[in-house]
């Protein structure tokens, strides 16, 4: 009998001499602890050697217009972009300054051919806020014991294609946060980037942070609460973080 055919998985292209830019945007309005979760992010983006841009506590006019801004660069050195959101939010928007952005805003100005220079390029989004107003209280189980481009000119891409988007929690859940440490989901998520990562694919990495937080318990008087990030992956290739 012949054997199976080897599976071929293709990676995106991380040859560049840059790795790229990350922008976190960051609302510290009634989000005790959130410093703790800026400290984090830009320590461990800037040793992956990200250029970290910071916008904090702007309004939404100023957001979309810094966005369109970083949409307008030329990316053709770079590997990625990176986009952070840390604020209040709900289901489908986040808040910045008292307004509303909506979420797909985050990533508009970047897919398709709305930046040619990330063409081919992951787009990688993570939005730490609460997307409603459910608590999951978790389901018991009873159990006994503990369980490359050769033409890009001549190539026609998906309009969502290399865009990827992690959400700190399930839609229409609250995503936890502590005045003391900061939110669970910034925690896991800078905890494994931290990590020696070089050799492990993206979706590896963020599984383990999905499965970080999903371990964690809020104890409060009216029991225990739990939380599940959430991810959206349009990537069509492997991404490493190759040394730079």
């Amino acid at each position: 009998m012949d054997s199976p055919p080897k599976l071929e998985i293709e990676k995106y292209n991380t040859n560049n001499p840059k790795r790229g830019i990350a922008v976190i945007l960051h609302d510290t309005n009634n989000r005790k602890g959130t410093e703790k979760d800026l400290k984090r992010l830009i320590g461990v983006l800037s040793a992956l050697k990200f250029v970290v841009r910071v916008i904090t506590d702007k309004t939404v006019t100023e957001i979309r217009t810094a966005l369109e801004l970083v949409s307008k660069e030329d990316h053709s050195d770079n590997d990625c972009l990176v986009i952070v959101a840390m604020c209040h939010g709900s289901k489908d928007t986040l808040i910045f300054d008292g307004r509303e952005l909506h979420i797909k805003e985050l990533w508009e100005n970047f897919v398709g051919n709305r930046c040619p220079s990330l063409f081919d390029k992951p787009k990688l989004v993570f939005v730490q806020s609460c997307r409603g107003e459910k608590f999951d209280s978790g389901s018991k189980l009873e159990t006994d014991s503990a369980p490359n481009l050769v033409d890009p000119v001549s190539v026609l891409i998906p309009m969502y294609a290399h865009l990827l988007v992690m959400y700190s929690c399930y839609e229409d859940y609250v995503s936890y946060r502590s005045e003391e440490e900061g939110t669970w989901f910034i925690q896991a998520l800078c905890n494994v980037l931290r990590s020696d990562i070089e050799n492990e694919n993206l979706l590896t990495l963020l599984t383990h942070v999905s499965n970080l937080v999903a371990n964690r318990s809020a104890e409060t008087a009216s029991g225990s609460f739990k939380q599940i990030p959430v991810i959206n992956s349009m990537l069509t290739k492997q991404f490493y973080f190759v040394p730079k």
